[in-house]
C-alpha cells in the first residue's frame, strides 16, 4: 500500500488538532476520542436546555462511510449519535441526528473547518428542538424551533 492510498484525515495529527481545538478548550477531559481502524469517534456528554442530565453524544468520522454523504467529503458529514430511540421529525434511519440538508450552500451547513465546537453546538441545539417538538405535540403538530429541509433527495422523473 502506498503513503497515498493509507494517509487518511482522521488519523492525521493536524487534522485533529484543528477540529478539537475549540472543544477542548470548552468541554476539556470529558470531551473523549476513540480511534479505530477507519473510525474516529469522539463521545462527549452535552447539556441540552431543560434535561437534569448530560446527553452522551457520538460523533463519527468514517472513512469509508456506510452512509451516502451525498456528494460532500465523509469529514463534513459524520454520523452523530445522541439520545437514542427520541422521537423525532429529523433523524436517519439508523437513528443518527438529521442536522443539515447536504445539499445546503456550505455557509448552512457545518463542515470540518467549522470546528468540533460549532457541530456539539448544533447538536445541542438539535436536541432542544426535539424536546420542544415534543413537548408542542410531537407529529400531530408539534413547532420545531429551526431551519428545516426536506429529506432525501427528489429523483429525476423519467418521461
Amino acid at each position: 500500500m502506498t503513503t497515498a492510498q493509507s494517509w487518511w484525515y482522521g488519523f492525521h495529527p493536524a487534522w485533529q488538532v484543528a477540529l478539537e481545538a475549540q472543544a477542548r478548550r470548552e468541554h476539556g477531559d470529558v470531551l473523549r476520542l476513540h480511534l479505530n481502524p477507519g473510525l474516529v469517534t469522539y463521545i462527549v456528554p452535552i447539556d441540552v436546555p431543560g434535561r437534569r442530565r448530560p446527553v452522551p453524544a457520538a460523533i463519527e468520522f468514517h472513512r469509508r462511510p456506510y452512509y451516502d454523504c451525498y456528494g460532500l467529503a465523509s469529514e463534513d458529514y459524520p454520523r452523530v449519535h445522541a439520545a437514542p430511540g427520541e422521537t423525532s421529525p429529523h433523524r436517519m434511519p439508523d437513528d443518527a441526528l438529521c442536522l443539515y440538508y447536504p445539499a445546503s450552500p456550505a455557509d448552512e451547513r457545518w463542515r470540518a473547518a467549522d470546528g468540533l465546537l460549532a457541530l456539539i453546538d448544533l447538536i445541542r441545539n438539535h436536541l432542544f428542538f426535539e424536546d420542544y417538538w415534543r413537548a408542542t405535540g410531537g407529529h400531530r403538530r408539534g413547532i420545531w424551533l429551526g431551519a428545516e429541509a426536506p429529506h432525501g433527495f427528489a429523483r429525476a422523473r423519467v418521461a
